[in-house]
């Protein structure tokens, strides 16, 4: 099990076009199959596009690589995915084949991983204490862990870009979604490069199937 701690950068022209067709935030969506934009029920209109999170082919399940969507729902505090190859779209809300929309930011921002922390290695690399019982090997292993997931300025870091073995950081209790459910991306959204409806100084969780059909967003807050 890992952390893989994340940041949000501006990416430049080049940059926003050679990623065009992966993870990144805002811009406008890169469609693998026809367009599924969902609906905001309450105002009848385009949902807010958030960004988009490429699954590679070794982890999307049956079918090879895949894409979700992430779009906002107004700023009622409810969102939207979509998963495609396969269009699974989260349910109570309608679609259109509309190609572009409003966007969360329109310059596009990349996540780029700033540090990975190995949990087993560092259980490796606690050092022996004669005659320790486990109990408290356990509570310095969790008082370390504490530490190493902190930022400089001592906040616990919130931001993961998710893949095999990441694990994230709960703001509350434990809440997966399912067994095996994998996180694309965990955000807080106090450091987000756009406002947000995630409660009081919330952290937004996104997952993915294990079989590569859907993906479930939520959000935890104080």
């Amino acid at each position: 099990m890992r952390h893989s701690f994340m940041t949000y950068q501006p990416a430049s022209e080049a940059e926003a076009a050679a990623v065009s067709d992966g993870t990144r935030l805002g811009g406008q969506p890169h469609w693998l199959a026809e367009p599924q934009w969902p609906v905001d029920p309450y105002e009848n209109e385009l949902a807010e596009f958030m960004g988009q999170f490429r699954i590679p082919a070794a982890d999307g399940g049956e079918g090879g690589a895949r894409m979700v969507y992430l779009f906002a729902i107004g700023f009622s505090g409810e969102h939207a995915t979509v998963v495609q190859p396969g269009g699974h779209v989260t349910e109570s809300f309608d679609t259109r084949a509309e190609t572009t929309g409003p966007t969360a930011l329109d310059r596009v921002h990349l996540l780029r991983v700033e540090e990975e922390l190995d949990l087993a290695q560092l259980e490796r690399e606690l050092e022996p204490v004669e005659d320790e019982y486990e109990g408290d090997r356990e509570e310095r292993l969790e008082d370390l862990l504490e530490e190493r997931r902190k930022n400089a300025e001592g906040s616990i870091r919130m931001n993961q870009l998710g893949g095999p073995d990441v694990v994230p950081v709960w703001l509350q209790a434990d809440d997966h979604p399912g067994t095996d459910w994998q996180l694309v991306a965990q955000f807080d959204s106090v450091q987000l490069p756009f406002p947000v409806n995630f409660g009081d100084t919330g952290v937004g969780y996104l997952f993915f199937s294990p079989d590569g059909g859907e993906a479930d967003f939520f959000f935890q807050c104080c």
